[in-house]
C-alpha cells in the first residue's frame, strides 16, 4: 500500500471512530433522557389520577376507570393499579397481568421505588402517602413517540456517519494527495538525475517544511556525490598517467636495448635505470594502497593519548636517517605544566605519517632541502607550523592540493604522486584537527595545523577511544 492510500484509510480511520464513539455516546444519552422524561410525566399523570380519586369520595372506581379510560393526554396502552395500605387493590384501568401482581408484591415487601422495562412497557412502582396513609401505586405505559424519536435518531445518525465517512475517505485521498505532490515532484526530478547531469539539483519549494528540509538533505548529498564522482575522475585520469610515464620510459629502455648488443656497462646502466622505475611504481602503488586503506580503516581507528613531544621528534628523526641531505630547524613553545596539554587522542603511526609527508615536502621543495617546524602549546590545543623556502604555491592550485594524485605544473619535475597530502588532510580530519595552507609564489609556503590536546579531544569524541 502507497503512502497515499494509507493516509487516506488511516484519516478515513480515525474520522469514522470518532464519529461512532460521538454518535453511540449520543444515542446512548438521547435514550437515557428519554427514559427519566418519560417516567416523570407517567408519574405525574397517575399521581394527578391517584389524587382525584382519594380527594373525592364520590368517584366509585367505575365511574374513575370509565374517565381514566376516556381522558385526552393518555399514553398507549397506559394502566394504572392502586393498592392500600391494607395490600387491597382498590382501583385498576384493566384487569391486573402476572407481572403487575408481581410488581405489587415487590413494593410491599421493599417499601422503595424502583423502575423496570418489560418488552416495549415502562413500569414505574411507588408509595404515595394521603393523609397518612400510604398507596402503593403501579403505573406502566408505552412511549411510542420517544422510541420513535429514536429509531428517526439512529437512522440519522447511521445516514450522517456513512455520508461523513465517504466525505472523510474523499477528503484524505485529496489532502493526501496535496501532501504528497511535493515528494511526486522530488521522484520526478531524482529519476532525471543521470551520471552525466549530477549538477542538476532538487527544488526545494518554499523552503520552510520537512518537505524542502528533505529536498535540501538530498541536495547536499548530491553534491558530496558529484564531488565524489569528479575526484574518482580526476583520480583516473591521474592516476592512469602515473602508470603511463614509467611503464612507457621502461618499455622505451628495453627497446632500445633490442636493437642491438650492449656492452655490459650499457646493460647495467639500463638495468639501474629500469629498477628506478619499477621503485617508482612500487612506490606509487603503495601510495594508493595507503589512500584505499585510509578511505576504508580510518573510521575504525581506535585513538589513544599520543604525546606530540614523541610524535614530532619521531617524525623528524625517521626523514632525515631516511634523507640525510634534508635540514630541520625545530623550535618548541612554552612547555605547560599539564602533561594532558601536550598529548592529544589520536593514531601515533598516523600522525607520524603526517608530520613526515609535511617535512618531506617542505624540504623537497626547497631549494636548499631546509625547512623550519615550531610547536606551541595553548589552553585547549597544539598547534604545529612548517615554513619552507620553496617555490610557493600558486593561488588557481592552492584549493586543489588535498585532492589525490593533483600535482601543479610547477612542480611535476620534483619527485612524487600526490597522494600525500590527501592522506595528511584524512589524517587530520579524524583527528578533529585542522589543517591550513599559506603560500605565494616565490615566497615558499606556510602549513598550519591545529590539534585539540588530550583535555579537550575527550570531550570532541564520542567513541574509537582505548
Amino acid at each position: 500500500m502507497n503512502i497515499k492510500n494509507s493516509l487516506t484509510l488511516k484519516f478515513t480511520v480515525i474520522v469514522a471512530s470518532i464519529l461512532l464513539i460521538f454518535s453511540v455516546f449520543t444515542y446512548q444519552f438521547s435514550e437515557l433522557f428519554r427514559k427519566d422524561e418519560f417516567t416523570i410525566r407517567l408519574k405525574n399523570v397517575s399521581t394527578n389520577v391517584v389524587k382525584n380519586y382519594l380527594d373525592k369520595v364520590e368517584l366509585t372506581p367505575e365511574i374513575l376507570r370509565l374517565m381514566y379510560q376516556k381522558q385526552l393526554n393518555r399514553f398507549p396502552e397506559e394502566r394504572l393499579i392502586i393498592a392500600d395500605q391494607n395490600h387491597e387493590v382498590v382501583f385498576a384501568s384493566h384487569q391486573l397481568l402476572d407481572i403487575e401482581i408481581d410488581l405489587l408484591k415487590q413494593l410491599y415487601i421493599t417499601g422503595t421505588p424502583f423502575e423496570i422495562n418489560d418488552d416495549a412497557t415502562d413500569y414505574i412502582a411507588y408509595i404515595f402517602n394521603f393523609k397518612g396513609a400510604n398507596y402503593y401505586i403501579i403505573s406502566s405505559a408505552i412511549d411510542n413517540a420517544g422510541k420513535n424519536k429514536l429509531k428517526f435518531l439512529k437512522l440519522l445518525l447511521i445516514l450522517l456517519n456513512i455520508s461523513f465517512i465517504l466525505l472523510a475517505a474523499i477528503s484524505g485521498w485529496y489532502f493526501s494527495k496535496q501532501a504528497l505532490q511535493p515528494i511526486k515532484k522530488i521522484i520526478q526530478e531524482v529519476e532525471n538525475i543521470t551520471e552525466i547531469s549530477l549538477n542538476h539539483r532538487v527544488s526545494i519549494g518554499n523552503g520552510k517544511d520537512e518537505i524542502a528540509q528533505l529536498a535540501m538533505v538530498f541536495n547536499t548529498m548530491l553534491d558530496r556525490i558529484q564531488s565524489s564522482y569528479e575526484l574518482q575522475k580526476l583520480f583516473v585520469a591521474n592516476a592512469s598517467h602515473e602508470f603511463r610515464t614509467p611503464l612507457t620510459a621502461m618499455k622505451g629502455q628495453i627497446e632500445v636495448l633490442l636493437l642491438k648488443k650492449r656492452s655490459d656497462e650499457d646493460y647495467l646502466r639500463t638495468f639501474y635505470s629500469l629498477l628506478d622505475d619499477v621503485q617508482n611504481l612500487i612506490a606509487l602503488i603503495n601510495g594508493l594502497t595507503d589512500l584505499a586503506k585510509a578511505n576504508a580503516e580510518f573510521p575504525n581507528t581506535k585513538l589513544s593519548p599520543v604525546s606530540i613531544l614523541d610524535v614530532v621528534m619521531d617524525a623528524k628523526d625517521d626523514l632525515l636517517r631516511r634523507k640525510p641531505n634534508f635540514k630541520i630547524k625545530l623550535n618548541w613553545g612554552d612547555f605547560p605544566d599539564e602533561e594532558q596539554k601536550i598529548q592529544t587522542l589520536g593514531d601515533y603511526a598516523l600522525l607520524k605519517s603526517a608530520l613526515n609527508n609535511l617535512l618531506d615536502n617542505a624540504c623537497k621543495f626547497s631549494g636548499n632541502n631546509e625547512a623550519a617546524m615550531d610547536v606551541r602549546f595553548y589552553m585547549d590545543s597544539i598547534f604545529i607550523e612548517i615554513i619552507d623556502s620553496g617555490p610557493g604555491i600558486s593561488s588557481k592550485d592552492l584549493p586543489h592540493i588535498f585532492e589525490p594524485f593533483f600535482r601543479s605544473n610547477e612542480t611535476r619535475q620534483i619527485g612524487g604522486y600526490g597522494i600525500g597530502l590527501s592522506l595528511v588532510k584524512k589524517t587530520i580530519d579524524l583527528h578533529m584537527g585542522q589543517i591550513e595552507f599559506k603560500s605565494r609564489e616565490g615566497e615558499g609556503t606556510q602549513v598550519f595545523v591545529r590539534l585539540p590536546n588530550l583535555q579537550k579531544a575527550k570531550g570532541q569524541f564520542a567513541g574509537n577511544i582505548i
